[in-house]
């Protein structure tokens, strides 16, 4: 090898690892509704985008404000909907995957009496990376707050 292809090789190298995978993963309108009174269950929701060439699978999340982290998304079952846990969610490239209210949301079991503005969540992918993100706590409504 020359010493030519050796820069360019380890030019390519470097390159590489200043592009991880989380990077590409783009997460925006990250927020939490807090739990109604009397109950320890809140729900997040963002919206995430996948900036690589393939298929990327969200696999989980968690927090130390909770005490688990299940993905959720509501379906009409007759009359009813129901609710219904989600091993994963695929996010395909280039395309927007909206978590939101009456759709697919974390749900954030045993969520402790939070009262800082913001709440750090890891969410977690199949290849193994992590992201984590700042979700802004609203009201009830889903309201911003003032």
């Amino acid at each position: 090898m020359t010493q030519r292809h050796a820069w360019a090789a380890i030019a390519v190298v470097i390159f590489l690892m200043g592009c991880s995978p989380a990077q590409l993963i783009v997460i925006t309108g990250a927020w939490l509704r807090p739990p109604a009174p009397g109950l320890e269950v809140a729900a997040g929701y963002f919206d995430i985008v996948n900036h690589g060439k393939a298929s990327i699978d969200l696999i989980g999340a968690r927090s130390n404000a909770s005490g688990a982290i299940e993905i959720h998304t509501e379906m009409q079952d007759g009359d009813m909907m129901q609710m219904r846990q989600l091993d994963k969610v695929v996010l395909p490239p280039d395309q927007t995957v909206s978590f939101s209210p009456g759709a697919t949301h974390l749900m954030l079991l045993e969520f402790s009496g939070v009262t800082s503005p913001r709440v750090a969540i890891t969410l977690l992918f199949s290849d193994g990376s992590q992201q984590v993100v700042a979700f802004e706590m609203r009201s009830l409504s889903g309201a911003n707050p003032s």
